[in-house]
C-alpha cells in the first residue's frame, strides 16, 4: 500500500511539473492592466505592450468591449468595435519578443460622464508546432480595465437605502450604495451608520467585507449584504455611508 502511495505521489508530481512546464512554454504578458484616457486629442490613445515570455511562437488577439455592472455585481460586455481603433488587433510574436499595440478612442469627444470598457488580450488557438510534431495549446486571457474620462470627473458615493433581509440563513441589511458622480470609485475603509429608534448603529471592518474593494462605475448602483443580528426583516432603515474612494 505504501509503495502504491509513493508511486501515486510521484505520478502526481510529474503531471504537475509537466503542466507547469507547458504553461511556461506558452505564456505571455499584457500591460498596463488599468488606465484612463481622454475623450479626444493626443490623450485619447493608449499604447499596450504584449510580451511573449516563452520559447514558442504564439498569436494574440486584442479587442475592446463595453463594461456595465448591474446592481448585484454581474458584469455585462458588448463589442465596442465602432468606438475604438486597434492597431494591430492581432499579433504573431516570435519567441521572447514583444510588440506594442495602440488603442485609440473614436467615440463621443464631448463625454460628460466617464465610460468604462474592457481590453481583452487572448492567445489564439494556433499551433505553430504542428510541422514539427504535436504541440500543447494553453490559451491565456488578460482582461484589463480601460476608462475614457472627461476632465474634472469625480466619484460621489452615496447611501441609497437599507432593508432588513435574510441571506443564506443569516440576518442582515440589504444595502444599496450609489455612485452619483461621473468617475468610477474604488471603495475602501467603508463605514455604514444606521439609524434605529434607540441609537445609531455603526458597521465597519469585517462585516463590510462585501463592500470593501468594490468598484462602483459612474452613475451606477450596487447592492451589498451587511450581517446584523438586530435587524427586523423587511424594515427600511435610514443611514449614511462613508469610505475612502480611490
Amino acid at each position: 500500500m505504501r509503495g502504491k502511495l509513493i508511486r501515486y505521489k510521484f505520478l502526481l508530481l510529474a503531471v504537475l511539473l509537466f503542466a507547469t512546464a507547458a504553461f511556461d512554454a506558452f505564456s505571455f504578458s499584457f500591460s498596463p492592466m488599468s488606465v484612463s484616457i481622454d475623450p479626444s486629442g493626443p490623450g485619447a490613445v493608449m499604447t499596450y505592450k504584449v510580451t511573449n515570455e516563452s520559447d514558442k511562437q504564439l498569436a494574440v488577439s486584442i479587442k475592446v468591449t463595453t463594461r456595465v455592472i448591474d446592481i448585484d455585481g454581474t458584469e455585462k460586455n458588448e463589442p465596442a468595435d465602432k468606438v475604438f481603433l486597434i492597431f494591430p488587433s492581432r499579433v504573431v510574436l516570435k519567441p521572447n519578443s514583444a510588440q506594442n499595440v495602440k488603442i485609440q478612442y473614436r467615440g463621443n469627444p464631448s463625454l460628460k460622464t466617464e465610460a468604462a470598457y474592457r481590453v481583452i488580450a487572448e492567445q489564439l488557438p494556433v499551433d505553430f508546432t504542428k510541422a514539427q510534431g504535436s504541440g500543447v495549446n494553453i490559451l491565456l486571457t488578460y482582461v484589463a480595465a480601460l476608462y475614457v474620462t472627461p476632465k474634472n470627473a469625480q466619484a460621489k458615493i452615496q447611501f441609497s437605502n437599507a432593508i432588513g433581509a435574510i441571506k443564506e440563513g443569516a440576518a442582515g441589511l440589504s444595502v444599496t450604495v450609489r455612485n452619483a458622480g461621473d468617475l468610477h470609485g474604488l471603495i475602501s475603509t467603508s463605514v455604514l451608520k444606521i439609524q434605529t429608534p434607540q441609537a445609531t448603529v455603526e458597521f465597519s471592518g469585517d462585516v463590510m467585507r462585501e463592500i470593501e474593494g468594490q468598484n462602483l462605475l459612474a452613475l451606477s448602483e450596487r447592492r451589498f449584504f451587511v450581517p446584523w443580528e438586530g435587524v427586523v426583516e423587511g424594515a427600511q432603515y435610514q443611514g449614511t455611508f462613508e469610505a475612502v474612494i480611490e
